[in-house]
């Protein structure tokens, strides 16, 4: 079953959103999910205190296990294991590095955000020396609008795509239902129309995103058989 990372060193780069996106959307497609909160913010964890029937799928770390024990004991339980890990190398860092079968960096589409996602992929290269494998990873645009497409936003993936940089279809715009995920602590499908704009259209994005993310990992399944 894959274990999807989350990883970024800037804060507020959209790791426990993007996770949480992913995570709800597949489990109310009916799927089994766990989402590890191993960043010691605990936003996600913070999530899950709220009455969503999703909540139960974030867990943080037992007090003194090993973060690669508690992914290998969900791993052979659910069908889809995701990490929102603090962004700097350390142990939590490389403990999810060393089991994951997809590494996504969010990043918002301005200058300063992409010199910080080089920094990830710097992290990422050398937990690839480390372990010895390569660790599949993709950029995945975060907060943009989905109108408009700015000049700088232009620039940066021009560079990316220079760049060779792996990056998903799929970005998660700016809309006012992912804020609410956190401000009422539920899933997508139980935020209310009346109190949320764009709902619809929020959760049209994330069952893109999602499905665009099981289509890689199915096709680095289907690459390793």
């Amino acid at each position: 079953m894959p274990v999807v990372v989350a990883a970024n060193p800037k804060g507020g780069s959209g790791k426990s959103t993007t996770c949480l996106i992913l995570g709800t959307t597949l489990a109310s497609q009916g799927a089994t999910v766990r989402i590890i909160d191993a960043d010691p913010q605990r936003t996600l964890a913070r999530w899950s205190e709220g009455k969503s029937t999703h909540r139960d799928i974030v867990v943080t770390p037992s007090a003194g296990e090993d973060l690669t024990v508690t992914i290998d004991r969900l791993q052979s339980e659910f069908q889809f294991v995701l990490i929102d890990v603090q962004g700097s190398a350390n142990q939590e860092m490389v403990a999810a590095m060393s089991r994951a079968d997809l590494v996504l960096i969010p990043m918002q589409a301005k200058t300063a955000d992409a010199d910080v996602a080089t920094r990830a992929i710097s992290l990422l290269r050398s937990q690839e020396n480390l372990f010895k494998r390569k660790i599949p990873h993709a950029i995945v645009f975060m907060r943009t609008s989905p109108i408009i497409v700015t000049r700088e936003e232009k620039q940066i993936r021009q560079n990316i795509e220079a760049a060779a940089v792996p990056r998903f279809t799929v970005s998660l715009n700016e809309r006012t239902a992912f804020s609410h995920l956190f401000a009422y602590k539920r899933a997508l499908a139980e935020l209310s129309a009346k109190e949320t704009n764009g709902l619809e259209e929020a959760q049209q994005n994330a069952i893109e995103f999602a499905a665009e993310v099981v289509q890689v990992l199915r096709k680095q399944q289907g690459s390793a058989a």
